[in-house]
């Protein structure tokens, strides 16, 4: 549900986040909670807009935020002070801690903003209630949402593009990352398999090649999947090259993945379970010959803040979809010689609306036919 409410924060703070910090502040209300110290890296981001790791790998960083009824402070040091204030958090009054006599020097900061009162973070008890909250996208972020999607779609297409007979999987993933960074998005997952390596690796990290063609050189066929991220939002997509004419049982498999693909998004409507979303891809994979494939890989589900904030299971009945969400499907089939995937992010708009935000725009397309006879477009193979 779009979320309307009284927007408490520095006018120079960004709507976006603005609207944020409100919702947490309600949330406190709500709960019963004086103060909160938010530390891990997708709350934080949610709530700022900024980055506070340094490392990439870090689920924290060297900054919290702390926020009560009046403050809503950045607890950092004054090595990150300057970038805090002036790049990723503007709008946050920034207090900073020597780093010498670290982790005292930040501990009394904090002493002093909670003063004696019952202090709660983003993890613990009310780690899945934050999680809930971040996930109802506002009108901001779905505007931001599908900015990134638009660019993500050019950026992954052209690194699919770029893409040559002999290039080792580690240089395609560079490719991917110089595409994907020059849009000013992150890459948060990198995953790419060449020729036989798809039909059994369901998460390939890039490998170097050995020099003698039997290392990851590329040969005829390429996937590449991604999770990309800019200012908080998390895009997944999957594209796949083939070089010279699609082997007969690639071209099968992915019809039949495009089919999974276009039944499952067209399904996520609000009200329906996860439970139900995973009958619906059983079903489909079943109805066309595959069932076993539904069990070789986690089929996707609810995106946002994070690559996958659920997946859809059985017994999923707690999670339920909603408008002004967004969500990621990834069916996958593997052959006896090769492997594929269909992938894109949608937004359950405020209507109810499934809206694909992940298009490539000169990419080939399939238009899909569900078993209902609904259409839904569907990347296919590019052929080079």
């Amino acid at each position: 549900m779009n979320k309307r409410m009284r927007i408490d924060a520095p006018t120079s703070m960004d709507m976006q986040y603005a609207e944020h910090l409100a919702a947490l502040r309600r949330f406190m209300e709500e709960k019963g909670v004086e103060c909160m110290l938010v530390t891990q890296v997708p709350v934080f981001f949610w709530l700022t807009g900024g980055r506070t790791y340094v490392p990439t790998i870090d689920g924290a960083g060297p900054s919290k935020a702390f926020v009560d009824k009046e403050k809503a402070v950045i607890i950092t040091t004054t090595i990150e002070e300057h970038k805090m204030k002036n790049q990723e958090c503007p709008g946050w009054e920034v207090r900073a801690a020597p780093w010498a006599g670290l982790p005292k020097t930040m501990d009394d900061i904090e002493a002093k903003l909670v003063a004696g009162r019952k202090v709660k973070t983003d993890e613990g008890d009310l780690g899945d209630a934050i999680d809930e909250l971040m996930v109802d996208l506002t009108d901001a972020d779905m505007a931001a949402y599908i900015e990134l999607g638009k660019d993500i779609g050019e950026a992954i297409e052209e690194a699919a593009r770029s893409v040559s007979i002999g290039d080792t999987e580690y240089k395609v993933s560079g490719l991917t990352h110089l595409a994907y960074n020059k849009h000013g998005i992150d890459l948060v997952m990198i995953a790419v398999a060449h020729d036989e390596r798809i039909a059994w690796d369901r998460h390939p990290l890039p490998r170097l090649g050995s020099g003698n063609g039997s290392g990851s050189e590329l040969k005829k066929v390429c996937m590449i999947a991604t999770c990309g991220r800019r200012k908080v939002l998390i895009c997944s997509l999957s594209r796949v090259v083939c070089f010279g004419e699609v082997p007969e049982e690639l071209r099968k498999i992915h019809d039949v993945c495009m089919e999974v693909d276009a039944e499952i998004n067209l399904a996520t409507v609000p009200g329906k379970t996860a439970s139900e979303l995973y009958d619906v891809l059983s079903k489909a994979y079943t109805d066309r010959g595959f069932p076993e494939q539904m069990l070789q890989h986690h089929q996707g589900g609810l995106i946002g803040y994070k690559c996958r904030h659920w997946i859809a299971q059985p017994g999923g009945t707690d999670k339920v979809i909603k408008a002004s969400r967004a969500y990621a499907w990834n069916p996958t089939i593997a052959g006896k010689t090769i492997g594929t995937k269909s992938e894109d992010t949608i937004i359950v708009d405020k209507e109810g609306n499934v809206k694909m935000i992940t298009p490539s725009s000169t990419w080939p397309y399939k238009e899909v036919k569900t078993a209902d006879g609904k259409v839904f477009p569907r990347p296919d193979i590019l052929v080079k």
